[in-house]
């Protein structure tokens, strides 16, 4: 995130220094920056890692990950759903591929946020360091398990989701249930920052 961050800076920087003199980074332009340096890029990073998986704790995390993995660009929706050879999210492969998303979900409203995915295979969500749901091994499309999120005040929360297709067909769609909603509903483009 920090390495993102920079490289925000850098092109702002790189960009104001563009513009006409006297319109540098002052008034709007200020504005515009702080606002993005605060809220970061839209959508989870990805770093996309091959291998033939069959449980979740398999998959590489921390430097070994950043070694083996490559980074994707960011990953907009959590609403994928693909056939035998359908690409895995921008992954260039249809099979075999674990993802590390990370980023951050803004949760406005104070309360119990409920949250599920259909996944095909292995998945496990965390937020705020705290485990929401997982469905760890090989399985075919199916509803994880329901996990649950206070919010004391509304915020950017941290999160980390850890899926993987081994291979057959592939599904990734996370669902929330906000405060105040009665039913499942796709978490929706705007809820996701990095």
């Amino acid at each position: 995130m920090i390495r993102s961050i920079l490289g925000l800076l850098l092109i702002l920087i790189g960009a104001a220094g563009c513009l006409p003199a006297g319109q540098g980074t002052t008034g709007q332009n200020r504005q515009v920056a702080e606002q993005a340096t605060a809220r970061g890029g839209q959508g989870l990073s990805v770093v996309y890692i091959d291998g033939f998986f069959r449980h979740i704790d398999q998959m590489p995390r921390g430097e070994t990950a950043d070694r083996r993995g490559r980074r994707g660009a960011p990953v907009l929706l959590l609403d994928h759903r693909a056939g035998k050879k359908g690409e895995v999210f921008a992954s260039g492969r249809s099979r075999g591929v674990g993802l590390i998303l990370q980023g951050y979900l803004d949760l406005a409203v104070p309360g119990v946020y409920r949250f599920r995915a259909l996944a095909n295979d292995g998945i496990r969500m965390f937020i705020a360091g705290r485990r929401i749901f997982e469905d760890p091994a090989v399985h075919g499309d199916r509803l994880t398990p329901v996990g649950e999120f206070r919010v004391a005040a509304p915020g950017r929360f941290p999160v980390t989701i850890l899926y993987f297709q081994r291979k057959g067909t592939s599904a990734l769609r996370l669902y929330w249930q906000p405060p105040g909603s009665a039913t499942f509903t796709l978490v929706p483009a705007e809820v996701y920052s990095h």
